[in-house]
C-alpha cells in the first residue's frame, strides 16, 4: 500500500451544513496523493452521515465522543498516515491548487512548514472580496503583540512536514480559539516557515464563529500568553510589557463592542493602562 503524501485532517462537530463543501473542497484538489480523515467529535446531528455518503477510498471518518476541536486535531494526527499534514476546519475550504502549490513553495523554499492568505467568505462560500494576509515578517512577535494576523486560521491554513510533531506537539485541549495561534507560536519557535503570498484557503465568517463568544476568547487569550511566557517567549521585559497591554486592551475592546459590557471592558482596559501607558499612544497612531 502507497502512503498518502498529505494526510488532511478534519475535526467536526455539528457542521453537517457545512462539512460537504469541506470535503468536495479536497476531493478537487489538483494534488491527489492525499488521504481525508474525518474526526467526527460527538456530533449530535447528521455530521457523520453526510461525511460518509462521499464514496472515496482516501475518506476515512472517525467517531469520537465529545472532547473539542483540539482533541479531535489530535485523535487525527496519531491517525495520519502522510509525510505531510494539514488541517482544515468543517466550516471552510481549500481553493483547487492549495495542496500543490505549498507543496512547491516548501520544496523551493526548504522549510518545515508553510503558509497562505485567506479568501473571506460568507455563510454561502462566496467570496466577500476581502482577503486576510499572513505576515512576511516574525510569526512570532507578530502573534504575541496581536496587531494585525500572523499565520490567519492556521488550522485551515497551514501545511506542515511530519517532522514538526515528532517532538510530540499536540494541541492544547485546554484551548479554544487561541488553539490556532498557540499552534503557530510553537511551529514558529521550533520550525523553519514560508509565506506563501496568495489566498488559497477560503474562511467562511459566521455570526456563530467562536471568536464571537467573549468570556471564552478572554480566557483563552490570557492563557495563551501564560503558555508563551512557559516557552520563554515573553524573557524581554519590555515586550512583555507591550504584549500583555495590547491583549487586555483588545479584550476589554471586546467585552465593550462585542459582549455589550462595559463594566468587564472598563477593567481590562484599566489593567491595560497600567501595565503600559504607552498603549493609549499606539491606539492613537492606529486611529
Amino acid at each position: 500500500m502507497n502512503l498518502p503524501l498529505v494526510s488532511v485532517v478534519i475535526p467536526a462537530y455539528n457542521a453537517e451544513k457545512w462539512i460537504a463543501d469541506a470535503i468536495r473542497s479536497v476531493q478537487a484538489q489538483t494534488l491527489k496523493e492525499w488521504e481525508l480523515i474525518v474526526v467526527n467529535d460527538g456530533s449530535t446531528d447528521d455530521t457523520s452521515r453526510v461525511a460518509t455518503s462521499f464514496v472515496d477510498g482516501r475518506i476515512q471518518i472517525l467517531d469520537r465522543p465529545n472532547g473539542g476541536v483540539s482533541a479531535a486535531r489530535n485523535t487525527g494526527i496519531e491517525r495520519s498516515n502522510g509525510a505531510l499534514i494539514t488541517f482544515l476546519d468543517a466550516d471552510d475550504a481549500m481553493e483547487p491548487t492549495n495542496l500543490a502549490e505549498k507543496y512547491s513553495a516548501m520544496q523551493e523554499a526548504q522549510v518545515d512548514w508553510v503558509f497562505g492568505d485567506l479568501l473571506l467568505c460568507d455563510p454561502q462560500l462566496i467570496p466577500l472580496g476581502q482577503t486576510m494576509n499572513g505576515t512576511d515578517g516574525d510569526v512570532v512577535r507578530t502573534i504575541l503583540l496581536g496587531i494585525e494576523p500572523a499565520v490567519p486560521a492556521s488550522c485551515s491554513n497551514a501545511l506542515l512536514k511530519r517532522s514538526c510533531f515528532d517532538s510530540g506537539f499536540r494541541f492544547d485541549i485546554g484551548l479554544s480559539n487561541a488553539a490556532d495561534q498557540h499552534f503557530s507560536l510553537y511551529m514558529a519557535k521550533f520550525h523553519t516557515y514560508f509565506h506563501v503570498p496568495k489566498a488559497l484557503n477560503k474562511y467562511r465568517v459566521l455570526p456563530t464563529s467562536m471568536s464571537r463568544n467573549v468570556d471564552l476568547y478572554a480566557a483563552d487569550h490570557v492563557r495563551l500568553l501564560t503558555k508563551a511566557e512557559e516557552m520563554g517567549l515573553l524573557a524581554d521585559p519590555k515586550l512583555a510589557q507591550e504584549v500583555w497591554s495590547n491583549a487586555f486592551w483588545s479584550i476589554g475592546g471586546s467585552f465593550w463592542k462585542k459582549g455589550k459590557t462595559p463594566l468587564k471592558a472598563m477593567s481590562y482596559l484599566i489593567r491595560s493602562v497600567c501595565r503600559d501607558p504607552r498603549v493609549l499612544v499606539r491606539r492613537v497612531q492606529r486611529s
